[in-house]
């Protein structure tokens, strides 16, 4: 799907900008050692969060998958003339990096595509030195598991590859088994419009019409929670969305 989307996230609003990648901006910046001398975006789709931290790395490698989202990212790269952005086609959860050698590790709106979640934590911190931070930025599911249930089933039925939206507490635990200390974190909000979500990732039109319909009856509680609003032919609604840094013991 991401290889036969990959000119469309290439020019989604939502993944070039939004408030999780000013948030990202503003814990990347709040560095006590200045700048990072090496960085590795994971799962870099179109490459945007890349660009957004090459300001602050010598060197930045920019990961994903997909070839077809590394030739966006090359391509963007060029256009806005980032000279230390490197692409590699490799998964999260198997980096062929060599460990303590990373000073940064950043993720946004990826980790709910990760087969493995706790692989890809796992890498993280193989690679970081000691003292090093992670980013991460993605759509998280509500403490209420009903609602997270509803958004998990209707996130799989729009997009194949999607694993999971993790709930906050969950990922806070696995966090800290792994001797990550949190620093900072912030909640933003996900703002998407339903003809739009949907085109994005080529959804069928049978497909399309039976999610509408799932977004309209839904219950007071999974309106509430994300705010669903009808707009005329189209829906408007948000996804809850964390952003952490932590740091490696």
């Amino acid at each position: 799907m991401f290889g036969l989307q990959a000119v469309v996230y290439a020019a989604s609003p939502v993944h070039a900008g939004d408030p999780s990648l000013d948030a990202i901006v503003r814990m990347a910046a709040d560095n006590p050692d200045g700048g990072y001398d090496w960085a590795l975006d994971l799962g870099t789709g179109a490459g945007f969060t890349a660009f957004a931290m090459a300001r602050f790395s010598r060197q930045l490698v920019a990961i994903d998958p997909t070839l077809a989202m590394l030739h966006q990212t090359r391509r963007i790269g060029l256009e806005r003339k980032v000279s230390n952005v490197a692409v590699v086609r490799n998964l999260a959860e198997a980096l062929p990096v060599a460990s303590g050698s990373m000073d940064l590790v950043v993720s946004r709106m990826a980790a709910h595509h990760f087969t493995d979640f706790e692989g890809m934590l796992d890498e993280a911190c193989r690679v970081l030195r000691p003292n090093g931070c992670l980013l991460m930025a993605d759509s998280i599911a509500p403490a209420e598991n009903a609602v997270a249930d509803w958004m998990n089933r209707i996130e799989l039925r729009r997009d194949y590859s999607h694993v999971e939206n993790r709930q906050e507490r969950h990922i806070e635990e696995i966090m800290a088994a792994r001797g990550m200390t949190l620093t900072h974190k912030e909640h933003t909000r996900i703002g998407l419009i339903f003809n739009d979500w949907v085109a994005r990732t080529a959804t069928s039109a049978a497909e399309t019409e039976s999610l509408r319909q799932d977004f309209l009856q839904a219950n007071d509680a999974v309106r509430e929670a994300f705010e669903i609003w009808p707009d005329g032919g189209d829906i408007s609604f948000y996804w809850p969305c964390l952003v952490f840094r932590a740091v490696k013991g």
